[in-house]
């Protein structure tokens, strides 16, 4: 895969979506210490043979939405096509600063508000929103228009393979090739979600709608540092069960000096396809 990310932020107006906030950076929870540390949810080493492999993307697109926002079911509905797509690592996150409205968002962390609180740092804006998609943690769109999310996704490519693979035994393989190393450090991110989640939402502004939201993130945690060289890293086979998820991404992020996010180089993405016994 070849291409080469653009840092861009086209300052947008949505009116009501917007929502102005305090700095925040994202809680991520690091799983495993790098390079020699002590291992506590992954470990670095040489795999066996394959059973079922995940998909490799070619752009990582995401949606920050909420259920308490009006706004945000048509981008949700559009997102779906995304999660169906083998080439777009698609991922939702539910943010909290709409549950004063009336309904509290029961897919929502702080850690997903946390994170795109970085992204508003990072592309020097005054306000967040629902919904926002971004592409490549570089460029962004208004969730709700499908035709500039494909001219970005079509723009930015992603250009280190990585690829998730479970093991016969369960165990799940991480293998990231070798690229160019980018000033700034990159972070290997690992996001667990579930598939699909019909919520039926009883208060608010989206009362009375039951609306089906996919690939819904959990939980977010950093396990490694990339250097530009191959790497790998496995997982146990307990970890999605643990997690009470039915898949989980790897991304390879820039991370800033001042701890905003950066443009994003490789990505993967596994999902479940039959029950595991652990």
């Amino acid at each position: 895969m070849q291409g080469k990310t653009d840092v861009i932020f086209q300052a947008l107006s949505f009116g009501r979506d917007l929502r102005p906030t305090g700095a925040h950076l994202p809680g991520w929870r690091s799983i495993c210490a790098v390079m020699g540390l002590t291992f506590t949810g992954c470990v670095f080493i040489q795999g066996s043979a394959r059973a079922q492999d995940g998909n490799k993307a070619t752009a990582v697109l995401e949606l920050y939405t909420s259920q308490g926002c009006k706004s945000c079911p048509p981008a949700d509905k559009n997102f779906a096509k995304y999660a169906d797509d083998p080439n777009v690592l698609a991922l939702s996150f539910h943010v909290n600063y709409w549950d004063y409205m009336g309904w509290r968002d029961t897919l929502a962390t702080q850690d997903n508000t946390d994170r795109q609180n970085s992204y508003r740092n990072a592309f020097h804006a005054k306000m967040i929103y629902t919904p926002q998609a971004i592409i490549n943690g570089a460029v962004e769109a208004n969730g709700r228009n499908g035709a500039a999310i494909n001219a970005k996704i079509a723009a930015n490519k992603l250009d280190v393979p990585v690829s998730i693979q479970q093991l016969n035994d369960g165990r799940l393989s991480i293998d990231i090739g070798a690229g160019k190393k980018p000033r700034d450090p990159v972070h290997v991110v690992l996001f667990y979600f579930r598939d699909s989640a019909t919520i039926p939402i009883t208060e608010g502004e989206n009362a009375g709608k039951a609306i089906t939201y996919r690939n819904t993130v959990s939980d977010i945690d950093t396990i490694g540092m990339w250097d530009g060289k191959p790497l790998k890293i496995e997982l146990p086979a307990s970890e999605l069960k643990r997690k009470d998820v039915t898949g989980c991404a790897v991304v390879l992020q820039e991370t800033r000096s001042d701890n905003s996010l950066g443009p994003m180089h490789g990505a993967a993405m596994f999902k479940q396809k039959r029950p595991v016994s652990f």
